[in-house]
């Protein structure tokens, strides 16, 4: 079975947030090579903290699935433009 878009983006949530480096993580993500968005764990705060390049926006996230979720949106806005 095929993975999802959004279950891939939820493991690699997950992956941030099993790494025990102290500090933060920080993933990006993209599309057709380009930029969409960039997460940053802060583990201190189990914190998700979401930046669209597009509109220049961080959100913060105190729960894996909206932070995902709006990774989700971030891309699929992207998608939408081409």
């Amino acid at each position: 079975m095929e993975k999802t878009e959004l279950q891939i983006i939820i493991e690699r949530l997950l992956a941030m947030k099993a790494d025990r480096h102290l500090g933060q993580q920080v993933r990006r993500f993209d599309q057709y090579g380009i930029p969409v968005c960039q997460v940053t764990y802060r583990s201190a705060s189990d914190l998700y903290i979401v930046e669209r390049f597009n509109s220049a926006v961080s959100t913060e996230f105190d729960q894996i699935d909206l932070a995902a979720i709006e990774i989700y949106e971030s891309i699929s806005e992207f998608k939408s433009i081409f």
